[in-house]
């Protein structure tokens, strides 16, 4: 049978997977093939075919550049975008400038479709077992045994994605033909997350403990990626098995969370402590279970075989990342100071909310507390590092001329400054986190690059969260299935605030429950910012009527004449949250969704 309205997503799959890994492609089909022939076309097809799953993986760029921050309390974008419909209450089934809902259920119908015509692969991908084929033969049906494990987490993964915006979806496992896409119904909440837990079970016995030495005989050393010196990177990227237990634990907190456990049921906590500790178990994760000293270089990484890779050895603590093109220099180009040449006109621009939200490096206090040693003569003296690792202030150095290094001018009248072009800095601040340093925008080379989708500091706070509300800040959660800790939700935030660089003072002893949730929220807030956590806490957490409703602030720099300067906080914008019915805490259902269903798809309460 003639491959007729998927034939075209099969040959893409094929051809045009981007990122590291392309000696996948080794191999172009045809353009008439049919659906049969295509599926006994050969491994490097099949795996073309699987290894295509990975591009529907989130970029945190995808509003030309802008980032979802700037839809929250972090940032503001400043040029007209239609973000703002988050800040407005303009969101509507019609528009919404995040509407993920059709792309997902592509990937899941791509892993759905490669999952049921490669249950035969054994066959499909056989060679003459005779002589050297039969050693490329076992390597490659072991392989493509991986593969399809790592398509089924890519699959939980992507329901994941859905499930946090839009709440209970429909779950579909299967290809549909259209008609059938036209009857299904919503799954609960719940029921979506017993799935992805299922998912993420079924596949971690099958799914590789770590891809940089695969594939190497014992004994070698070319090639490895845990030896010194190895350029071994050709699987960077791909799902090992701590992924799949850091979604497990992932999806367990935003089911325990208040939007979706409103009777605070504890037996939820429960579930993802025990996840964690699944986790902090597993032998097979203990290359992942590592904070990396260097803040900044998680983010801003010169090589991709160093950090912003999972790689063993590398010791980043980082689970998953998407990378993307080395060349690619488009996002630092959007985000650098406008003064630059070639640079700025899309800046996502750090909010003051956000910037108040880091303690004092002294008394690990936050800046309202009296005793915190604040001076909003000298704002950014004396703070918590990873301020200067997440946001260019007034002054920074950032970027180069060159290969001298240029200080931001920010101040007003300052060549960066607030208005000094389209797409300057609306709050006075500019973006760090994730932008390549001693970048000069003027050239056009890249860095290496990966978005980082996971990594251990959320594992970390994932289960600190939850131990706090199911066990208090310090008590040791009791062994679960096997699964222990000897971490308390406390002792877990202040491993991530001691590490070199930062060396954050110690979250004290005998905080209530209800205080220590207010600590954890805000290292939350200030380790994970611009990853995406942000937006999704809030409204998990139900606190977004309150945070969402709060004007967006920034800083006011001004000379003061004596070669210093003043400080002058101001409202950048207003911001609007409905929550009547709960309205905004959940995306609407697109409106074509709802239309073609047959009235079997419901709409989400308020819209």
């Amino acid at each position: 049978m003639k491959m007729k309205k998927y034939i075209s997503i099969i040959l893409l799959a094929a051809t045009t997977f981007v990122g590291c890994q392309k000696d996948f492609l080794d191999t172009e089909i045809q353009q008439n093939f049919d659906e049969e022939l295509f599926f006994r076309s050969g491994f490097n097809n099949l795996k073309a075919l699987g290894m295509e799953s990975y591009n529907y993986l989130p970029q945190f760029n995808r509003f030309g550049n802008g980032m979802l921050a700037a839809a929250s309390d972090e940032a503001d974008f400043a040029i007209p975008s239609n973000l703002q419909r988050f800040n407005t209450g303009a969101l509507s089934p019609f528009t919404n400038p995040d509407d993920v809902y059709a792309n997902y259920y592509r990937g899941i119908r791509h892993v759905n479709l490669f999952l049921e015509k490669t249950e035969d692969y054994r066959n499909q991908i056989v060679q003459d077992t005779i002589g050297p084929e039969k050693a490329i033969y076992i390597d490659n049906l072991d392989d493509f045994t991986k593969l399809r494990a790592e398509a089924r987490v890519l699959r939980a993964f992507f329901y994941f994605e859905l499930i946090k915006r839009y709440g209970g979806v429909p779950l579909v496992t299967t290809v549909l033909n259209e008609q059938q896409s036209r009857e299904v119904t919503r799954a609960t909440f719940d029921e979506v997350v017993n799935y992805i837990v299922s998912e993420c079970d079924a596949a971690y016995p099958i799914l590789t403990n770590h891809y940089v030495n695969y594939g190497i005989p014992t004994g070698e050393t070319v090639g490895r990626g845990d030896a010194p010196g190895s350029t071994d990177i050709s699987r960077i990227g791909r799902i090992e098995k701590p992924v799949a237990l850091a979604l497990k634990l992932r999806a367990l907190l935003y089911a325990a969370s208040p939007l979706h456990n409103p009777s605070n049921d504890v037996t939820k906590w429960q579930k993802a402590v025990e996840a964690a500790m699944q986790l902090f178990s597993d032998p097979n994760s203990a290359h992942v279970r590592h904070i990396f000293g260097n803040f900044k270089d998680l983010f801003q990484s010169q090589n991709t075989a160093n950090t912003l890779t999972p790689r063993k050895g590398a010791n980043t603590g980082i689970i998953l990342t998407r990378p993307f093109a080395r060349s690619s220099n488009a996002f630092e180009r959007a985000n650098y100071p406008v003064g630059m040449t070639n640079a700025g006109g899309a800046v996502t621009a750090p909010s003051q909310n956000l910037v108040d939200a880091f303690e004092m490096r002294t008394t690990g206090l936050p800046i309202t507390d009296p005793a915190s040693g604040y001076n909003p003569n000298d704002p950014y003296a004396n703070r918590d590092p990873r301020l200067a690792f997440t946001v260019a202030v007034n002054g920074s150095n950032m970027g180069v001329v060159g290969t001298t290094p240029r200080p931001i001018q920010s101040f007003v009248g300052g060549v960066d400054g607030i208005g000094a072009k389209f797409g300057a800095t609306t709050t006075g601040y500019y973006l760090r986190k994730m932008l390549v340093e001693n970048f000069d925008p003027s050239r056009t080379d890249g860095r290496p690059k990966a978005w980082v989708l996971m990594r251990y500091e959320e594992v970390l706070l994932n289960f600190a969260e939850a131990a706090n509300e199911a066990y208090g800040p310090d008590v040791v959660p009791p062994a679960s299935n096997g699964f222990s800790t000897t971490l308390t939700a406390r002792a877990a935030v202040n491993l991530i605030r001691a590490r070199p660089g930062v060396a954050m003072p110690a979250i004290p002893a005998g905080l209530s429950k209800e205080q220590m949730r207010e600590r954890i929220r805000n290292e939350r807030r200030v380790e994970l910012a611009f990853e995406e956590h942000r937006f999704f806490d809030v409204r998990r957490w139900k606190i977004a009527e309150v945070t969402e409703n709060q004007p967006l602030r920034g800083m006011r720099v001004l000379p003061n004449g004596l070669g210093g300067f003043t400080y002058q906080v101001f409202e950048v914008e207003p911001r609007s949250f409905d929550a009547t019915n709960n309205k905004m805490y959940l995306y609407p259902i697109p409106f074509q969704e709802i239309a073609k269903s047959n009235g079997k798809l419901t709409q989400n309460p308020g819209w």
